[in-house]
């Protein structure tokens, strides 16, 4: 069986550097820097999943103290190792560690709603469809972040969108500062 484990500075790096800026669109992607600004606060972390020394699923991660909230940041499963089934082995023992310290997760995906044709918009919902079966919940909260249109998911109990939206808010002012929230996050309902 594949656990995870809590990955060092130097494994994020490496991960960083040979997977991650490939897995995910230049707008979204951070600067190493920031991500390491965020480990110096003790609000930024990385989990992978390994089988036999070899990675299968990193996920990356934001720290909130406010609201006692994960903001999963990136998640991914290696080229070469997806549809098989590790992406949900990761979700769910992520799930269950936040859990156990009574840790909220939260989680962005791409918004269908403002897919650029069909194609993405079938992508974006194929993902959102991954969320739920890994029990995340799907909310009414929308956030436009740098450009990026998001829908917010959550994992545990139902809770209101003004509630979801007050803790993702916590985690984006926590990490980037309020001022920088304020000129570059928009939320809105669905």
């Amino acid at each position: 069986m594949t656990q995870i484990r809590k990955l060092t500075k130097d494994e994020m790096y490496n991960i960083y550097h040979t997977h991650l800026i490939k897995d995910f669109p230049a707008g979204e992607v951070k600067p190493w820097k920031s991500i390491v600004a965020g480990m110096e606060r003790k609000q930024y972390f990385a989990y992978g999943m390994y089988e036999q020394d070899e990675l299968q699923v990193y996920g990356f991660a934001i720290y909130s103290k406010a609201y006692q909230t994960v903001l999963l940041d990136y998640l991914a499963v290696v080229e070469g190792k997806r549809s098989k089934g590790y992406g949900s082995a990761f979700l769910t023992q992520f799930q269950e560690l936040l859990a156990k310290e009574q840790i909220q997760l939260i989680l962005e995906v791409e918004n269908p709603d403002y897919a650029p044709d069909e194609k993405h918009k079938e992508y974006m919902n194929t993902r959102i469809r991954f969320y739920e079966r890994n029990r995340m919940h799907v909310s009414n909260v929308s956030c436009n972040f740098y450009d990026n249109e998001y829908r917010i998911l959550y994992a545990g109990e139902l809770m209101q969108d003004t509630v979801l939206q007050q803790k993702v808010y916590a985690v984006y002012c926590d990490f980037f500062g309020e001022t920088f929230i304020r000129e570059h996050a928009r939320f809105h309902a669905i």
